[in-house]
């Protein structure tokens, strides 16, 4: 159940297509925290998860990083 005293949001990052996995882990690797980081500092709000799904379509690696923040969370 969520506190009416929080006003949570979802940011989402796509990335991809990258030809291995290798190459994609190096992009979640460099972007991931860098993204969590902005929507922080964006929204004015703690980020308290961060996630991330992996796919592969026609030989092609894809990935959506999901970072969930709560307004109501003193930084």
């Amino acid at each position: 159940m969520l506190s009416t005293d929080h006003a949570y949001e979802v940011y989402t990052l796509e990335l991809g297509p990258c030809d291995s996995l290798a190459e994609l882990h190096g992009e979640l690797s460099n972007h991931a925290g860098t993204f969590a980081n902005e929507v922080s500092v964006t929204a004015g709000a703690v980020v308290i998860s961060i996630s991330h799904s992996v796919i592969a379509v026609d030989g092609r690696w894809w990935a959506s990083v999901v970072t969930t923040t709560d307004e109501g969370v003193d930084p």
